[in-house]
């Protein structure tokens, strides 16, 4: 047998064939193809890069134009599909972000921490378009795969507030607080107190008037958790402990005594202490410098028609709140209505002239939202009893 460079000729064949064989099968079979396109090229791009920076800086439209382009180079980059649907629901097509994170959702390939992170993004979803049943089961799924997912805990404590859950809400802030090894006993002091709020309107009141309590022991300065528990008492005929209750309030934060002045009437009604009420009212105005005290004391001698007194009061808020719109529109009330003597109007009009106008605005200390109503929660930043009497 003939031999080429001391290789058999049949054994040098069938290395031509295989060789041959070889290249056929790596041009025709995707398998033996180097990938083109894969995630790794494609995060690369340019496209992906000038998606993610318009993305940064805000730019939607120019971040949705780059990131379609990269997926349709390579389907592999999970991030690039959450962060498509998270552009598309910015942008109004809840309808499109849906598609396109469920379509993620049945990749097997995606990790126990991707697949939590789709999740979480499609709960986002379906809240945005006002599915919040499909929210809930959605964000507890996450759960399901990890208990310990700060993302999904967050969101269901902010989707069981807005249902009015305040038990499951309360519950989810617990988990939450532990994973972020964090300690905010306020809130969770506002989660009972609402949650008691719901257990009282269920005529419950044993077990709400016990919430309460954890809501205090946890926060004593909870004002909303004061409130609801000395309106139990009055509801079962118990005006002294409704009385203590909001005195030791009163006692721990006299900055909030506005919104505890008509509570304190009806305490004092049911226990038939008007002299009480007024002295009550006296040491909140005049000793403490509470505003809105003075003006109830005020009304209170006018509906006894004690002039004198009421004029000292007047002189009162005058000398320290002169620039209040709120005092000043009382006071020209009642010289309109002829309910004083047109001598103090004029020693009014001779203290104010030049005064400037203030609204007599609640501010809420954490972020400066104003308003005129009493409001136990900041609609602006969320936070909890935090909105003291304006200056004026």
């Amino acid at each position: 047998m003939m031999k080429a460079f001391g290789i058999p000729n049949w054994v040098l064949a069938t290395f031509i064939l295989v060789f041959l064989l070889g290249l056929f099968l790596g041009a025709r079979l995707p398998l033996f193809r180097r990938p083109t396109g894969d995630g790794k090229d494609a995060r690369r791009s340019l496209h992906y890069i000038r998606g993610m920076y318009a993305m940064l800086t805000g730019d939607v439209e120019n971040s949705i134009r780059h990131l379609t382009k990269v997926v349709e180079v390579s389907t592999e980059p999970v991030e690039v599909y959450l962060a498509l649907g998270n552009l598309y629901r910015q942008r109004g097509q809840i309808d499109r972000a849906i598609r396109v994170h469920q379509s993620l959702l049945t990749r097997a390939s995606l990790s126990e921490e991707e697949r939590v992170l789709a999740l979480n993004a499609l709960g986002m979803d379906f809240k945005t378009g006002g599915l919040m049943d499909r929210a809930v089961k959605t964000f507890r799924d996450a759960l399901a795969l990890h208990p310990r997912d700060p993302d999904a805990l967050a969101f269901l404590v902010k989707l069981s507030e807005d249902l009015g859950e305040w038990g499951e809400a309360y519950e989810y802030a617990v988990r939450l607080q532990k994973v972020r090894h964090q300690k905010d006993p306020k809130t969770l002091s506002f989660l009972l107190a609402q949650k008691a709020q719901r257990l009282a309107e269920s005529g419950l009141h044993l077990r709400a008037a016990w919430q309460l309590h954890r809501a205090l022991r946890l926060y004593p300065e909870n004002t909303t958790a004061t409130i609801f528990l000395a309106r139990l008492y009055l509801k079962v005929n118990k005006a002294d402990r409704a009385l203590k209750t909001v005195e030791r309030a009163l006692r721990e934060t006299p900055h909030k005594s506005f919104m505890l002045l008509s509570l304190l009437r009806e305490i004092y009604a049911q226990r038939q202490d008007l002299g009480g009420y007024l002295d009550t009212l006296h040491r909140l105005g005049h000793e403490q410098g509470q505003k809105r005290a003075l003006l109830q004391e005020l009304q209170e001698f006018l509906d006894l028609k004690r002039r004198e007194p009421a004029a000292a009061v007047t002189r009162h808020l005058v000398r320290h709140f002169g620039r209040s719109r709120l005092v000043q529109k009382t006071l020209w009330d009642l010289s309109r209505r002829g309910a004083v003597d047109p001598s103090l109007v004029k020693e009014w009009a001779d203290a104010l002239a030049g005064s400037e106008q203030m609204m007599d605005a609640y501010v809420c200390i954490s972020c400066g939202y104003k308003t005129l109503e009493i409001l136990h929660r900041c609609p602006n930043c969320k936070e909890w009893n935090s909105f003291v009497d304006g200056e004026g």
